[in-house]
């Protein structure tokens, strides 16, 4: 896929919005959509999880092993 390096005032004008946007030319002729990189702002991951939630989500009772999940997935082709 070609690749177009985007200059600091569309990257920072991007960064105003959390999902996609419509690119558009001076006209309102519709360019294209431009659709964020989940969990990526500005080009930083999310911050990790604090210990005391990550204890508490492994705790949780319920949840299905890998091999569970991926016989599902191998049912459905």
């Amino acid at each position: 896929m070609p690749q177009l390096v985007v200059d600091a005032t569309l990257h920072e004008k991007l960064g105003l919005y959390p999902g996609p946007v419509r690119l558009v030319d001076a006209a309102g002729n519709v360019l294209g959509v431009f659709t964020p990189t989940p969990g990526v702002v500005d080009g930083l991951e999310p911050p990790p999880l604090p210990e005391e939630e990550l204890r508490r989500r492994e705790a949780e009772p319920g949840g299905r092993t890998w091999a569970e999940i991926r016989a599902d997935l191998e049912k459905r082709g």
